[in-house]
């Protein structure tokens, strides 16, 4: 019985020639494409102490037709309803204060909304406010919350 020819050495390694060709293609890519780089420089520059910001522009002063409505939610002691204050009324009812963002937001749509929703104001009473404020038409409706004291 005879045995086949023996395979030759280029079969053997055959099918890593194309890996360490692929690897040899990229080292010389990289090396060639981050020759051509500029080089970075440090730029002298003078920072202000640790947290403060300095400036000589003074900031920009708001539309005198611009004003915040302020919606604070809250639920009275003994009391199950949300009342909502805008600006200083109150509101019981919810669709009467729908027909008054509307009129708000015809005036003004760019008018920022801030809600100040206090803690044992229900979810449910939480997404409807965002959503009539949504419905209404304006463009910036943020949420009011407690300044964190940073540690020391």
């Amino acid at each position: 019985m005879r045995r086949p020819p023996r395979l030759t050495r280029d079969d053997d390694f055959g099918a890593m020639t194309p890996m360490i060709d692929i690897v040899f293609l990229l080292l010389i890519f990289f090396v060639v494409s981050a020759s051509n780089q500029i080089r970075e420089w440090l730029l002298p520059t003078e920072l202000p102490p640790a947290g403060s910001i300095a400036t000589d522009l003074a900031p920009p002063e708001p539309d005198p037709l611009t004003i915040e409505i302020w919606l604070k939610a809250y639920v009275p002691p003994g009391s199950d309803k949300t009342i909502v204050d805008m600006n200083g009324t109150e509101y019981d009812d919810l669709e009467f204060l729908k027909s008054q963002l509307a009129a708000l937001a015809e005036l003004g749509p760019e008018n920022p909304v801030v809600m100040d929703i206090g803690d044992d104001v229900p979810l449910k009473d939480l997404v409807a406010l965002y959503d009539t404020c949504q419905a209404a038409g304006f463009l910036s409706i943020s949420f009011a919350a407690d300044a964190v004291q940073p540690r020391e």
